[in-house]
């Protein structure tokens, strides 16, 4: 899982933020491109050009100064932007103000057509493309403004937040400043969250008593021993290398950290804790989407907006059932081949565990089949606290920011009911050839900042999950086993995207969910689990399944296209350069890079 600072944070509208609602100096620069657009013919094709990376850029200023968290997870130096000197926030909150939103992304998309995309370069038509796309999916959210969670099982606020808080980025000393300021928000903007779930709870629209349940569990885990709490245990170290601070300021700094963890942050999520229990019950549907009024057209959208496939939900259904069967069919035929595969993949003992080995094996392994990377990338492995064990996934990657790019880090997850002796696959997911690669190779390419703010998390997570199934073929392994575990882990990812669409779409029960997945070994116990955590975060398999899915259909059509001339490595490199963006985009320009390499 890729965890992107920027689409934890608060807006309403998911991307480039709520830009322009509170921030006048935007429409003054909107205004000057749109005159510079209208009413200059005569301009030199250059000058076009260079207005349309001003536009852009200006976009991505705006998207990465609404809150202080995104500023700082996306860049180390402010200052080449001018921004800083501001204000700690946590991001403009106020629903009413962001409804007003949708009428900059109109007067955006009409300054983003005044262009002329012909005489644009190739890079600025692939950010002309993403641009227009996530301006209409942005536009499309505003007919679904009850809809949004940001309290939710695994990428909640109250799950995520103190993992971002403990890896907030202190560059100079006025980031330590910062930092300390808006842990002393927190209960205004929890204060916030909870005002939005009374206005969901208005509306129809507040979640279960179950999901509510698995929030207050997280949040009660979190403010368990509040003096050990690692916002506190951690802060003097993180600190410590600061040796421009002297040793009363340090002190200082770690009694004022110490105050706000146990007067701010710890009551915070003990109001948020109330706050939930005096909603309980205002939860109108136990099941999934669907079960809300314009709830299935919602999860249309969401799925759409998650996976950045344009396939409509039957013709996912009808994709991921054909390679749940594929791959039930070759697990079949490798154990009748040979029975003690299912033992020695049942059983499989990894010949890399310890997780910097994985890495660096890892690493080394890849080079025949993916482009080289410099050498300079750092990576650190973390486990996350004990108190956020139970809702936090396996591993998680952290990107750090575009002009820090080369310094990363990997969280795993030290819960029991993790193998990490068996995470060799999952550690790909998050290092090499998954995220931390794919982030790195693209960044080093040098592309325009707004890049950053483009959030496409079917690319993100089909990457991450393409690469990790991958991996299996460096991880030591006999063919057969390796084969039958890939196998597996696409079955298992089909299923559990049925799942999704069965609950979130089509209506499924938990009788009927238990029924589909019974035929698959699962018990009710483990069916009651998939079922929630469907409910909690409708279309998150989706995009790990449909992302990867996308991916292997491309692979097989430059694969049987090229014949002879394909190597996974040139397509690979294809994949990664593109960087983040819809698979349509990625699909239209995949033609013309197959003529290319037929001519190559």
């Amino acid at each position: 899982m890729k965890n992107r600072i920027i689409k934890v944070i608060i807006s309403l509208c998911f991307i480039l933020l709520a830009i322009g609602a509170v921030r006048g100096d935007y429409f003054s620069v909107i205004d000057v491109l749109q005159k510079s657009v209208d009413y200059d013919n005569s301009r030199s094709v250059e000058k076009m050009q260079e207005d349309f990376d001003a536009f852009l850029n200006q976009i991505f200023i705006d998207s990465v100064s609404q809150d202080t968290l995104t500023m700082n997870y996306t860049l180390k130096n402010k200052k080449i932007y001018g921004l800083d000197n501001m204000e700690v926030s946590f991001g403009n909150m106020d629903f009413d103000e962001q409804k007003g939103t949708y009428s900059v992304y109109e007067n955006m998309m009409e300054t983003l057509r005044s262009f002329d995309y012909d005489k644009l370069k190739e890079e600025q038509k692939i950010c002309y493309d993403l641009a227009e796309y996530m301006m209409k999916l942005n536009l499309e959210s505003s007919k679904y403004p009850d809809f949004e969670e940001y309290l939710s099982e695994t990428s909640g606020i109250q799950a995520q937040l103190p993992v971002l808080l403990v890896e907030y980025n202190f560059y100079t000393e006025n980031d330590i400043k910062d930092y300390i300021k808006l842990l002393n928000l927190i209960p205004e903007y929890f204060n916030n969250v909870i005002k939005y779930e009374k206005y969901k709870a208005s509306k129809g629209t507040f979640m279960s008593d179950t999901c509510v349940n698995l929030v207050i569990k997280q949040c009660n885990a979190f403010v368990k021993n509040p003096d050990k709490n690692y916002l506190i245990t951690t802060f003097e170290k993180r600190i410590s290398g600061f040796a421009n601070i002297n040793d009363t300021d340090k002190q200082n700094y770690i009694a004022k950290n110490r105050d706000a963890v146990l007067n701010k942050v710890i009551p915070a999520y003990k109001n948020l804790v109330f706050g939930l229990e005096s909603l309980k019950g205002n939860g109108k549907n136990n099941g999934g989407l669907c079960g809300f009024k314009n709830g299935k057209k919602y999860y249309e959208y969401l799925v759409r907006r998650k996976t950045g496939s344009d396939r409509s939900i039957k013709e996912m259904e009808i994709l991921i059932d054909k390679e749940l069967k594929q791959a039930q069919k070759k697990i079949s035929e490798i154990i009748a081949k040979n029975s003690k595969i299912y033992d020695s993949a049942v059983n499989v003992k990894y010949k890399y565990t310890e997780p910097n080995e994985v890495i660096k094996h890892l690493k080394s392994a890849m080079k025949e089949d993916f482009p080289s990377l410099s050498d300079d990338i750092k990576c650190q492995v973390k486990y996350v606290d004990r108190s956020l064990e139970e809702s936090l996934s396996p591993a998680f990657y952290l990107t750090p920011a575009i002009d820090n790019y080369n310094n990363n880090v990997v969280y795993l997850n030290g819960n029991k009911k993790y193998d990490l002796s068996k995470a060799f696959t999952t550690i790909a997911h998050e290092s090499y050839p998954g995220h931390l690669y794919q982030n790195c190779f693209f960044y080093s390419k040098s592309p325009v900042p707004f890049r950053s703010v483009v959030n496409i998390g079917g690319y993100v997570e089909g990457w991450g999950t393409y690469a990790e199934l991958y991996s299996y073929k460096y991880a030591g392994l006999d063919e057969k086993t390796a084969e039958i575990l890939r196998e597996n882990t696409i079955a298992t990812l089909c299923i559990y995207a049925q799942a999704d669409i069965g609950i979130n779409y089509n209506g499924w029960s938990l009788t009927k969910l238990a029924k589909y997945l019974t035929a698959y070994g699962f018990d009710i116990e483990q069916s009651k689990t998939v079922y929630n955590s469907m409910v909690s975060e409708p279309a998150n398999y989706l995009k790990y399944t449909m992302g990867y899915l996308e991916i292997e259909q491309m692979y097989k059509k430059a694969e049987k296209k090229l014949g002879k001339k394909f190597t996974p490595k040139k397509f690979h490199e294809y994949i990664l350069s593109i960087g983040e963006a819809p698979f349509s985009l990625l699909n239209e320009r995949l033609d013309t890079w197959i003529k290319e390499q037929s001519r190559g």
